[in-house]
């Protein structure tokens, strides 16, 4: 175990690449923290190695997949996230934004910065129709004003939410939403698939007032701050969440960046925020959306060139190569930043069709992975 000495930059180094094998921890100190380093199929996690539980060294522990037990008790923490999978722990892990440089592993110091608890009021839940999604808004005045504390987070982050009373449920009683308002509202929502697990059927049953701990904001997936670099959004279903809080602060705060984004859903019925979206598109000249629908498609190649009874404006089947290059030029390929927001099997083919296809280079591809659950 080292100790390590900080820097005045962003990042530090901690380790070397060589010394963690694939599927192996190790244990680093930084300043007066603890926290356990991650190599899975050569990219690197870092998570706080003290378990939220009892306190057990994460590093002792094992590794399965993208899941380290806690060698004293059994807990198990998504090392991506810090979320709990397995109890008996509850409160999640704090995560660390890692790169690699050569061979150096460094992570970004938490400072000031760690995420604190805060207390949110439920004041409105709306489920989409003929969908299985539910948004759910919290007002932002919140219930202890003494301290002044707010929940002050950038589009596209997410947090953690823990709405009580949730028992056996084998993700834990704790879930994290992307945060799907934008700051520049006077609410914030997160928007989600229900289950039936445990923890969204307690979700479900939330009534106005009911109140939330809310810990955050957590992720580096937000928008860019080089305004004449242009943003190309991939979305897939309730993957645009993200896309829903950058669009909106961009509109609001008239940002002069360009945004195009592609949604893809597989009916027209599952297409979110698209009264929003559309609404937006008509005051934001710099924002353009092409949604598509796949489920539909053959449907459509059935009907005659002559019917006049299909009404739908959009493009079908997945996003692909012919249909990028149809709406973004190769000003704009060469140089916008592309976000990817989706299901695995999604964000697995977009990182393809950008890297291979287009051959766009990794540092303008951000992506972030929606599991679905």
């Amino acid at each position: 175990m080292k100790m390590i000495v900080l820097s005045e930059d962003d990042f530090v180094k901690v380790s070397d690449s060589n010394d963690i094998q694939p599927s192996h921890m190790k244990e680093i100190k930084l300043e007066n923290e603890s926290i356990c380093i991650v190599n899975i199929e050569g990219k690197y996690y870092a998570i706080g190695n003290i378990c939220t539980h009892e306190g057990g060294p994460l590093a002792d522990g094992t590794l399965a997949g993208y899941e380290v037990e806690c060698p004293w008790h059994g807990s198990k923490f998504d090392v991506r996230t810090g979320e709990v999978k397995n109890p008996p722990a509850s409160e999640p892990e704090l995560v660390y934004q890692v790169k690699v440089d050569g061979t150096n592993i460094l992570i970004k110091k938490q400072g000031q910065s760690k995420s604190s608890q805060i207390e949110l009021t439920l004041i409105e839940k709306d489920k989409v129709n003929d969908t299985d999604v539910m948004s759910f808004k919290f007002s932002k005045q919140l219930n202890d004003q003494i301290d002044n504390k707010t929940l002050n987070y950038n589009t596209g982050q997410f947090a953690f939410f823990d709405i009580g009373d949730v028992y056996n449920d084998p993700k834990g009683p704790i879930r994290h939403f992307t945060i799907s308002s934008s700051p520049t509202e006077n609410f914030i929502m997160f928007s989600t698939r229900m289950r039936d697990s445990p923890y969204k059927k307690r979700l479900s049953t939330l009534e106005k007032g009911a109140k939330v701990k809310v810990r955050g904001p957590e992720g580096n997936f937000v928008l860019h701050k080089d305004y004449s670099k242009p943003a190309v959004f991939l979305s897939g279903g309730i993957g645009v969440t993200p896309f829903r809080s950058m669009i909106k602060y961009a509109t609001d705060m008239q940002l002069p960046v360009k945004i195009i984004m592609f949604d893809s859903n597989k009916d027209r019925n599952n297409i979110l925020f698209k009264k929003e979206f559309d609404d937006w598109t008509s005051i934001n000249k710099n924002l353009k959306i092409i949604y598509t629908i796949s489920e539909e498609d053959s449907q459509h190649k059935e009907q005659s060139p002559l019917s006049t009874s299909n009404d739908w404006k959009g493009e079908y089947g997945r996003i692909d190569k012919t249909m990028i290059l149809k709406y973004v030029d190769n000003s704009l390929l060469n140089n916008s930043i592309f976000y990817i927001c989706g299901p695995p099997n999604m964000l697995k083919a977009m990182q393809i069709l950008l890297q291979e296809d287009l051959e766009i280079p990794k540092e303008r591809i951000k992506v972030e992975e929606f599991t679905g659950y």
